[in-house]
């Protein structure tokens, strides 16, 4: 009975936590992409970003620093978009920066 009480609760963390996250998350277009409406933040690592920039406004934190940079200063105040180099480092992304902010966060794929 505790084992499979143990198995349940296992079951439904795991589906909570990584499964509907990387299920939900949406995508957006990089040519839909207004300056005005988004913040963008580049969460691969600086010489990804370095060699393959995004545009001029996009705010590079590497995925490793993300938890700590949003501790220390406020996010963005619109919605967010992060570039990631995989959807599984947009997912965890998304995952810090939902502790952090109410806004919608959406991801676009770039690739080094």
């Amino acid at each position: 009975m505790v084992l499979e009480m143990t198995l349940m609760l296992l079951a439904v963390y795991v589906i909570f936590s990584y499964l509907i996250p990387y299920m939900t998350l949406k995508s957006v277009q990089q040519e839909c992409i207004n300056q005005h409406d988004f913040c963008k933040i580049d969460v691969r690592d600086y010489h990804s970003s370095y060699r393959n920039p995004f545009d001029n406004v996009t705010k590079n934190i590497p995925l490793s620093y993300l938890s700590r940079t949003t501790k220390e200063e406020v996010v963005c105040d619109k919605d967010i978009i992060v570039i990631a180099e995989s959807k599984l480092a947009a997912v965890m992304a998304t995952r810090i920066l939902k502790r952090r902010t109410k806004r919608f966060i959406y991801y676009t794929l770039r690739k080094h």
